[in-house]
């Protein structure tokens, strides 16, 4: 798509900010089309974002916390899941960890009576761009300044300073970010940033999401002992009020509950919450531990991260069970070629997207249409992506005409909006159909995938 597109009518209609689009743009230009350019730039993403890490926990909690907190992050599964997608996340997670670094370095630099400008602008332009990626990073950004406010007030020196310089950065944040923001919020006024398929996370809920995607991805059985672990030592470093690093260890914890608040809270207007979306989480959770960790003793402190690293390091190996391709559009191919003879064809319900990943997969020979959903993002999209192959209802038959099979291939969608044409084109695809003669005659999973197989009698 042109440049006019990327940043214009699809930022207008798309409920995500147009960063990551435009990342991939870029890309695509450079390596032309395919996901493994989006795919390296996320494990690079995800293994650059330890840099931060390290150097946020060395100048706040000495060494020994900061190698700690890098091996805590490097082998935290949610990440390293997240590093193997063509996703904004591991992205967004590297921003994170360079506002939280910069954050720092702001409270450093009151605390030294300095005017900290670097600190500043490195703050102020990494929460401008992580608005950029996800309407997330509003609730990391906020989590931030709680954070700096945090360690001022523990720290009890350079307060006054150290609000003027945090103003200072969220202006400049606003300036780089102004247009996201107001995009959020046109989409949020007009309801188009509510995801339909997303519930609203119960209490309950929350928490197998914090669990499962930032504390203790991939530990079952022994999940528990991580949560407990990882608790003991949070609680233990705010309560070491007298030992070194104690206005840091105080600050991470307030970010951590600004934003663990703050997730659920807003989810229940704007659904938002998600095991990924609370990726950034990992940092300051593996921070936070570490600095603790660190006030042990040698052996205790070798026990206890020993411990630690062994969970996740466990985590980090059942992870080689999770399929990289949650949607095996390989495999998918493979089943149109063994089963579809000369002439049938293929029909894509729902996004365009579905279909471009299709063809990707080595399925640009087939003979393949797309029915987009009804809503206003999938419908241009559908004709701005591949406009000759994008039918509606009232057109099927007409393209249809001289197949022997209609194949109809979908990513079935959350069972709460399975049959809302806002969401899915299945139902509306199946009645027509059944009312121009067609008969369903098979019906085939290919992992999270569906194959429909339709005769098609003549027009």
């Amino acid at each position: 798509m042109p440049w006019s597109v990327v940043l214009g009518e699809m930022a207008r209609i798309e409920a995500s900010p147009p960063g990551y689009h435009a990342i991939a743009k870029i890309l695509g230009d450079i390596a032309g089309p395919g996901p493994v350019p989006l795919w390296l730039v996320s494990t690079l993403a995800a293994s650059v974002a330890v840099v931060p890490v390290w150097l946020f926990c060395r100048s706040a909690f000495g060494l020994r916390a900061a190698w700690l907190a890098a091996v805590l992050v490097t082998l935290n599964a949610a990440l390293l899941r997240l590093s193997q997608d063509g996703r904004a996340y591991a992205v967004l997670f590297l921003l994170f960890c360079c506002a939280l670094l910069a954050a720092w370095r702001l409270v450093e630099a009151a605390r030294d009576g300095r005017t900290g400008p670097v600190a500043v602008m490195g703050l102020g332009v990494a929460q401008g761009a992580m608005l950029w990626l996800h309407r997330t990073a509003a609730i990391g950004n906020l989590g931030l300044n709680a954070f700096v406010l945090a360690a001022l007030l523990a720290g009890r020196a350079g307060g006054a300073r150290g609000v003027v310089l945090l103003a200072g950065a969220d202006v400049l944040g606003v300036l780089v970010g102004g247009a996201a923001i107001l995009s959020a919020l046109r989409h949020a006024a007009g309801g188009e940033f509510v995801m339909g398929w997303l519930q609203p996370p119960s209490l309950a809920g929350a928490a197998l999401i914090y669990v499962h995607g930032v504390v203790t991805p991939f530990h079952a059985p022994v999940s528990l002992l991580t949560i407990l672990a990882s608790a003991a030592a949070l609680l233990a470093g705010v309560l070491a009020w007298r030992r070194p690093g104690w206005p840091g260890r105080a600050a991470l914890c307030v970010l951590l509950g600004v934003c663990g608040v703050l997730f659920p809270l807003l989810s229940q207007a704007w659904p938002m919450m998600m095991e990924r979306t609370v990726l950034f989480l990992v940092a300051p959770l593996a921070a936070g531990i570490a600095a603790r960790i660190a006030l042990l003793p040698r052996a205790g402190f070798a026990a206890a991260a020993l411990l630690l690293a062994g969970l996740h390091a466990r985590g980090a190996l059942a992870l080689r069970h999770w399929r990289a391709e949650k949607e095996p559009w390989r495999e998918m191919v493979a089943e149109l070629r063994a089963r579809a003879a000369p002439g049938d064809r293929v029909v894509v319900t729902d996004s365009v997207f579905a279909l471009v990943s299709l063809r990707l997969a080595g399925g640009e020979g087939l003979e393949a249409l797309v029915l987009p959903a009804t809503s206003r993002l999938e419908a241009r999209a559908a004709l701005l992506v591949a406009p000759a192959a994008t039918t509606d209802a009232a057109g099927l038959c007409a393209r249809l005409r001289g197949a022997g099979t209609a194949w109809i291939v979908t990513r079935p969608p959350p069972d709460v909006v399975a049959d809302h044409p806002h969401y899915s084109s299945l139902p509306m695809l199946r009645d027509t159909l059944r009312a121009t003669g067609r008969a369903l005659v098979a019906q085939l999973p290919v992992g999270a995938l569906r194959i429909e197989a339709w005769r098609v009698p003549a027009c």
